[in-house]
């Protein structure tokens, strides 16, 4: 995904440039595949760096911790503050470099909010609010569900009160 801003290399500090994102199917890695992408960005020109803010929209296909079942979870993910070095001047991050001839890639940018939006522990909407009891009905695990309550034993070297 891909930009041109040359206008705001020669432009004045502050001169914006607005761009739309619409992806089909997209494939960062072999581990990150998102269905479709949709934003909008605003690119501004600093001093020494161009800024993008905006957002996007995604899918990931999650497996549910509770149930293991797959799932789509829909991202809505907000891009703030990320700089681009302008050409010959140092930078930070290499992939966040504008070009000689005014182009930038946000490709790697997009893939990092992606993961940084995916929960630790994702848990399908169905299950969300769900007890223990109700759960094990909805996966079909109609026995007994005394092994979710927790029982205490007393310590041998401990008395009863």
């Amino acid at each position: 995904m891909r930009y041109r801003l040359h206008k705001l290399l020669h432009g004045s500090v502050g001169s914006t440039q607005h761009e739309a994102l619409a992806e089909g199917s997209t494939k960062f890695d072999d581990s990150l595949q998102v269905p479709f992408l949709r934003g909008t960005f605003t690119f501004t020109r600093l001093r020494d760096s161009i800024m993008m803010r905006g957002y996007f929209e995604t899918a990931v296909q999650l497996q549910c911790v509770r149930s293991l079942e797959m799932f789509e979870m829909p991202l809505r993910i907000a891009v703030e503050d990320v700089m681009f070095a302008l050409p010959n001047l140092p930078a930070e991050e290499p992939d966040r470099v504008v070009s000689d001839d005014g182009w930038v890639d946000i490709t790697e940018v997009l893939r990092e909010e992606i993961i940084m939006a995916i929960p630790i522990n994702p848990v399908h909407p169905r299950f969300a609010d769900a007890d223990p009891a109700t759960l094990l009905s909805e996966l079909g695990a109609e026995e007994e569900s005394d092994w979710l309550s927790i029982r205490l034993a007393n310590h041998p070297n401990q008395t009863e009160r």
